[in-house]
């Protein structure tokens, strides 16, 4: 497996100015992926499929995942995880005065599965100091 690339950065405590800020590591995005990337080396990588079938079997997948998503199913994808949705509301004094109004937002939730965690638990890393 790859390295997982990270900065170090210096971050104070938003509740308490006074604490000396500390030293955190965050993910580096070293490169954004298209879609027509990540096809490209997913045909490459399997040798079986050509582009265009990976390419249609993906755009299938995010059709029939928004299908399920939106009728309040749960998906779990073997291998990769579980997809869920969660909403963002504002709060209502009482059941009766809340409507489709109070939501304000729906948000994707993706649970990674236990065997991609454990793969990613494994990895190593490496520091990218900023010059």
């Amino acid at each position: 497996m790859s390295m997982i690339p990270y900065r170090v950065f210096l971050l104070g405590n938003p509740l308490d100015s006074t604490e000396p800020k500390k030293a955190y590591a965050k993910c580096l995005t070293v490169n954004n992926v298209s879609h027509e990337q990540f096809v490209k080396n997913v045909a490459e990588y399997s040798r079986i499929y050509m582009r265009g079938n990976i390419m249609g079997m993906l755009s299938n997948c995010v059709e029939r995942l928004t299908m399920h998503l939106a009728h309040g199913d749960r998906v779990t994808i073997d291998n990769l995880g579980t997809f869920s949705l969660s909403l963002k509301c504002k709060g209502a004094p009482t059941e009766a005065a809340f409507s489709n109004k109070n939501i304000k937002e729906v948000n994707i939730v993706f649970t990674p599965c236990k065997s991609l965690k454990e793969k990613l638990a494994t990895a190593e890393f490496k520091q990218i100091v900023r010059h």
